[in-house]
């Protein structure tokens, strides 16, 4: 369990735990509206080739005691493998957090914990397409600065890296998705 301050807990989803999936799943659909982000976790889930499950992270108010704050995840963010031209790398999606604790800094924390936990394994680089003011806060910018790129990218900013190991060599070029994206 990682303390990210006073109000948030982090932890990696328990592998077969019905209850973290449930509880993810319950997170996703309330953030995004729609269950099409818990499907394609689930999705990854099975997908033995691109799912870590260290990397599924779930956040949780610290507020409430240690006996009980497991059963009320907040927030939920995912690394999962991608590769670019044949290399592997991560990239974080989706992220989400329970409407009432938008902007508390639930997402925040469980974005760190997942940034920290693949820093701790030596990974060199994380991929994230999302919205280009809130990306770099966390470090990253724009992954065409560095040659990556992808065909499903409608919005080329919001194609993002994050270098975590400053003397690793990366790939370039396109990013290819697991199957789960359906792309």
């Amino acid at each position: 369990m990682r303390r990210t301050g006073h109000l948030w807990r982090t932890r990696s989803e328990r592998d077969g735990s019905q209850e973290d999936q449930a509880s993810i799943r319950r997170v996703l659909e309330a953030a995004f509206g729609t269950d099409a982000e818990a499907n394609l976790v689930d999705d990854l889930r099975q997908d033995k080739e691109h799912w870590i499950p260290r990397y599924s992270v779930l956040g949780f108010t610290a507020a409430i005691p240690d006996s009980e704050f497991e059963t009320t995840a907040a927030a939920h963010a995912l690394l999962h493998r991608c590769m670019i031209d044949g290399q592997p790398g991560l990239m974080l999606a989706p992220t989400g957090v329970l409407p009432q604790h938008q902007g508390e800094g639930a997402g925040s924390a469980v974005i760190e914990a997942a940034i920290e936990l693949a820093r701790e394994d030596g990974e060199p680089f994380i991929l994230v397409y999302g919205y280009p003011r809130f990306y770099p806060r966390f470090g990253f910018r724009a992954a065409s600065e560095v040659g990556i790129t992808a065909d499903w990218a409608a919005e080329t900013p919001a194609l993002q890296v994050l270098i975590l190991d400053n003397h690793a060599t990366l790939p370039t070029g396109k990013v290819q998705l697991p199957s789960a994206y359906g792309i």
